[in-house]
């Protein structure tokens, strides 16, 4: 998922809680490269964020 003017992308994590009928909703987790720890590009970013 791009993001800003240098489209270094993103990861979304749904809750399987938000999908499943009566569930509770619950709120999305966003990766960004280079916060929190994880790699700031390249492959690492996404091999990370398994």
């Amino acid at each position: 998922m791009p993001i800003g003017p240098n489209a270094a992308g993103a990861l979304n994590a749904l809750p399987m809680s938000n999908v499943t009928q009566g569930g509770k909703v619950a709120p999305v987790t966003t990766y960004k490269p280079g916060s929190g720890g994880l790699p700031a590009n390249g492959a690492a970013f996404g091999y990370s964020a398994r």
